[in-house]
């Protein structure tokens, strides 16, 4: 039998080379440009569970507390020895105790809730990882607090809670824990005047003089 026989072979169309095109070139600028990002990305994914990061998380919120309680105490201080507790007094010292037994356990509980919301954000970060390897929008970081913020915050807001309940437990709150403030700083005063050899009159009379040569030259001037 005669004839000839037609080829099998399919041509590729003008425009699925065009597709071919395309496709590398995106290709090529996902390997030379964007890929950087995306393991930039994944590197900072992985961190998130990492030792070095679980150990920044606990100092941060350990300095945070160290600042606030440091604060307590000295507040505290104040106004105990405004309300005349004698500082060398067990009443004094045993409510500086319990500040410091405050302390110690606010400041685990957030160790432990900012450690949590670190490896929250590590797992997050891989449903993004996932999202992205399908071409879809990485969105589950979105919204998570920041950390360090959570831990001061916290921080400042237990240490003013175990200030409140300590100076209420010396019946050193409200008028008290102000005014008496401010009388204690006034005596403080007072005293390094006295012991800097003035006798507290001249410190006194100072703030009495109304002398002054251009806008009251007919006013008193205590020396």
């Amino acid at each position: 039998m005669g004839g000839n026989k037609g080829s099998n072979e399919i041509k590729e169309t003008s425009y699925e080379k065009a597709a071919a095109d395309v496709a590398n070139q995106q290709w090529s600028i996902y390997q030379n440009e964007l890929s950087q990002y995306e393991n930039s990305f994944i590197e900072r994914v992985g961190n998130y569970n990492s030792d070095s990061n679980m150990s920044d998380t606990k100092s941060d919120a350990d300095l945070a507390y160290n600042s606030a309680y440091s604060q307590n105490r000295d507040n505290t201080a104040l106004s105990l020895a405004a309300s005349g507790v004698d500082p060398s007094s067990g009443k004094f010292k045993q409510t500086q105790a319990d500040i410091t037994t405050d302390q110690a356990v606010s400041q685990a509980n957030t160790v432990n809730r900012a450690q949590s919301s670190e490896q929250d954000k590590y797992v997050a970060g891989l449903s993004d990882v996932v999202a992205m390897g399908t071409g879809q929008k990485a969105t589950a970081l979105q919204g998570l607090s920041d950390v360090a913020t959570m831990s001061a915050n916290q921080a400042a807001s237990d240490a003013q809670s175990s200030f409140n309940t300590r100076s209420a437990n010396t019946q050193a709150v409200g008028a008290v824990a102000g005014a008496g403030l401010r009388s204690y700083q006034n005596y403080q005063k007072q005293n390094t005047a006295k012991m800097d050899g003035v006798d507290g009159m001249t410190t006194q009379r100072a703030g009495l003089n109304t002398y002054n040569v251009q806008s009251n030259p007919s006013g008193y001037m205590y020396s």
